[in-house]
């Protein structure tokens, strides 16, 4: 019994040890992507295919972590596929790496904000991974929903409420 609880504790550093290397990968897309915003690019990153670990591991969360953490994990994630909805509802996905847009129809203020909270988020996340901020409240933010929604109705993608 204690070898296989030694075997599941490493086994469980070492999922952390990803996860924690797949969201600093993910939040540095993040901080290009800004930097993209910020010069009015003509096209965003996309980040779909930077989530391999996560993808291929999420039973392996419910057995070998909390669950706060796995709230929070599964949280930034759930967080990146709505940017990713968001950003694919006006541009067109390229060679499975980037989206592509006309300037002008670009939302670049609220998509700022999405990858600039979402950054934050997985900060924290990261923190909680590595052993800081166990106990901690999820920081995924609150207003999430509403502006995911708000964003969404100006997309065209559901009726105005």
């Amino acid at each position: 019994n204690q070898r296989a609880d030694r075997r599941t504790a490493a086994e469980a550093l070492r999922l952390r040890a990803a996860l924690a290397a797949e969201l600093r990968a993910l939040q540095d897309i993040y901080k290009r992507n800004l930097q993209l915003i910020e010069k009015k690019a003509d096209h965003i990153l996309s980040t779909r295919s930077s989530v391999i670990v996560y993808r291929g591991s999420v039973a392996r969360l419910t057995m070998l972590l909390d669950d706060p953490l796995i709230e929070q994990i599964v949280g930034v994630f759930a967080q990146n596929e709505r940017i990713e909805m968001v950003i694919a509802a006006r541009s067109n996905f390229k060679c499975g790496l980037t989206y592509q847009f006309a300037v002008a129809e670009a939302a670049f203020e609220e998509w700022k904000t999405m990858y600039a909270e979402a950054a934050a988020d997985i900060s924290f996340v990261c923190r909680a991974l590595e052993g800081h901020d166990r106990n901690a409240p999820a920081p995924i933010s609150a207003a999430w929903p509403r502006k995911f929604d708000r964003l969404t109705r100006r997309a065209g993608l559901q009726p105005q409420a």
